[in-house]
């Protein structure tokens, strides 16, 4: 795949040199960014309390090239400005802190100074058709950005889209390589398994899979259609070979109001998820999924929104055979009513529902939101069922958006306050409540965006 990639790449090299210049190509555009984020956890009982305060920096780069390519790349650096201890454990679990870690290179917590090349990456644009090769960012409903750290996670592989009519979108990414969120390197998607917390495996011992998982490529195939009365339409199907195939189908719709300013917002979503080769190794306690798993999932939202307001609720039910399972490396559920700082990946069952509402002050450039849930999990004490052994739980989260453009323009603040906790206080291990419930956690981050004119 790596030579592949190599001859794609250089067989482009001539189309430079043999073009004649005019005043759309040869132009590049920089664009400088910085990201400063700041993070707690602390719990309601005797746990090991965490802080840190993280800098990012990148320089992004495109520039147009004749025929319709253009060449695009990212570096960003990284730097632990203050931290607690993170490398000492917990010492009633003991594990690591699960979300100040994030911040840094999970890999190499010893590392204060870091960087890495983000996008790299050939594009291509003529007409309907659209192709890069590549490390790029990736935004599918099981493998996305989850861009909730100093920075996203990448992918490297070669990306074609097609839109056959202006209501149709195709996209066909074939993956080889990840970067994943909260790491400083690249890696084979293989490697890059079982670099976050790896759980228990369906028979309650620590998973094996991490190092020990064989997986050559991923295929991810989106459509999405645009449809008449502001409907939309969306297929995915994500094959990871040797481990699973996610087929995801997702129908959203707003409906006007007579005589009102309002419109009703509609959407369900279902999902299978069955395993496939030998879940990633031969070995039962090293593979990554009982090949044998089928697990469906479905999913529904209903609201209202205005011009300044937005509401809705939310509900999903996870059900089947053994454990949906999904990288947390690669990105985050797709679920209706998934919630920052939390997923429902790794359960074989399960009943959410959450609720969610946003505000836009009409006089300032102001974001208030709040999200709140209620999860009905299966026994924490059953590995067939609950990976990570979280107990059921509530959920709530308080937001604000700020963008201070009347300081400084490119500039914005958003600030998360989370607290999480059981629903069943008795009967608690300390393995059930470290990183999972009965804690309090703040984010507060500061962007700056400054375009290089």
């Amino acid at each position: 795949m790596k030579k592949f990639q190599i001859i794609i790449y250089l067989s482009f090299l001539w189309l430079p040199l043999n073009a004649q210049q005019d005043s759309t190509v040869w132009k590049t555009a920089i664009e400088l960014g910085l990201r400063s984020y700041f993070m707690s956890t602390s719990y309601t009982g005797d746990f090991k309390n965490d802080h840190a305060w993280g800098q990012m920096a990148k320089v992004e780069t495109s520039t147009s090239l004749p025929f319709g390519f253009k060449v695009n790349g990212e570096y960003l650096g990284f730097l632990r400005i203050l931290s607690s201890d993170l490398r000492t454990l917990d010492p009633r679990v003991p594990n690591l802190n699960r979300y100040e870690v994030g911040l840094f290179d999970v890999n190499h917590l010893d590392r204060r100074l870091f960087g890495k090349i983000g996008k790299l990456n050939l594009a291509f644009e003529k007409g309907k058709f659209q192709a890069i090769l590549g490390r790029m960012e990736i935004n599918t409903p099981f493998i996305n950005q989850q861009d909730g750290r100093l920075s996203p996670t990448f992918v490297e592989g070669l990306r074609v889209g097609l839109l056959p009519n202006p209501n149709v979108h195709i996209k066909s990414n074939l993956i080889w390589a990840v970067s994943p969120r909260s790491t400083g390197n690249w890696f084979a998607l293989d490697e890059s398994m079982g670099m976050y917390p790896v759980g228990r495996d369906e028979f309650g011992n620590p998973s094996g899979y991490f190092g020990n998982t064989n997986v050559d490529f991923v295929h991810v195939l989106d459509i999405d259609f645009t449809l008449k009365d502001n409907a939309n339409l969306q297929f995915n199907h994500t094959f990871v070979e040797n481990i699973y195939s996610s087929f995801l189908a997702q129908w959203d719709k707003s409906w006007n109001i007579p005589d009102s300013n309002l419109k009703a917002i509609t959407g369900i979503q279902a999902s299978i998820q069955h395993g496939i080769g030998n879940g990633g190794n031969e070995e039962v306690d090293l593979r990554y999924k009982n090949p044998e798993d089928f697990n469906w999932i479905v999913s529904g939202r209903m609201g209202l929104q205005s011009r300044r307001n937005l509401w809705h609720l939310n509900y999903t039910k996870i059900q089947g055979k053994g454990r949906y399972l999904s990288p947390r490396e690669w990105g985050r559920d797709p679920f209706y009513t998934f919630i920052p700082r939390e997923r429902n990946e790794g359960l074989g069952h399960a009943d959410a529902i959450s609720t969610y509402f946003q505000h836009s002050l009409a006089q300032k450039p102001l974001q208030v939101y709040t999200f709140m849930g209620l999860y009905f999990l299966p026994d924490a004490a059953d590995a067939s069922r609950n990976k990570y052994a979280v107990p059921s739980y509530a959920q709530l989260n308080l937001g604000m958006r700020y963008n201070l453009k009347e300081w400084v323009e490119g500039l914005n603040l958003h600030l998360i306050l989370m607290g999480k906790a059981a629903l069943d206080q008795q009967n608690l291990k300390p393995a059930w409540v470290y990183n999972k419930v009965n804690l309090f956690h703040v984010n507060t981050i500061l962007n700056y965006t400054i375009p290089w004119k």
